[in-house]
């Protein structure tokens, strides 16, 4: 359990990485196109294809960051009310299942989608696969997460002393 911890940690680290690292992409390169707008020294028709690549990949590393720390906005009102009930983890199992369910299709179709791009960007000639590739990967890693935290649900409603729930036991 240990290795897998430190390879969830490894790759939890480097999907806030490249988040970071794709904003700052971002921002350099949005502000380099509104200065060059007034200032015309060169042109930079590349930029709608890195800008598109960048955002897909930050969008969805950063998801995945935030959906194994559960950092995610949530509206926490019904948990609240089962706190220190066994009914709450029968609700954190069925959210987890529906949750499961949902990563599961969107990773399937992703791929899929991914599968079947057979384009590619026009200056750069990079294929629209890979734009779409960050969709699968997240997706993937957001199942697994997911049933990791299904697995522990389900052992604390078996369990004679559960642990209390929180968001923030989920954190680092």
């Amino acid at each position: 359990m240990n290795l897998l911890h430190k390879l969830d940690r490894m790759l939890s680290n480097l999907f806030l990485l490249l988040g970071m690292v794709l904003l700052v992409v971002l921002f350099a390169l949005t502000s380099l196109n509104v200065i060059l707008r007034f200032f015309p020294i060169f042109s930079i028709g590349w930029f709608d294809e890195i800008v598109e690549v960048s955002f897909a990949w930050m969008v969805f590393t950063v998801a995945a960051y935030l959906w194994r720390d559960r950092a995610h906005p949530f509206i926490d009102f019904l948990l609240e009310s089962l706190k220190g009930r066994r009914s709450q983890y029968v609700l954190l199992i069925f959210i987890e299942s529906m949750n499961i369910f949902f990563l599961v299709a969107f990773t399937y179709y992703s791929f899929s989608l991914m599968m079947r791009a057979s384009a590619w960007s026009p200056i750069f000639q990079i294929p629209k696969s890979f734009f779409y590739m960050s969709m699968p990967i997240a997706g993937a890693y957001m199942t697994i997460v997911s049933l990791f935290f299904w697995a522990g649900h389900l052992r604390n409603l078996c369990s004679s002393n559960p642990t209390p729930f929180t968001y923030s036991s989920c954190q680092k």
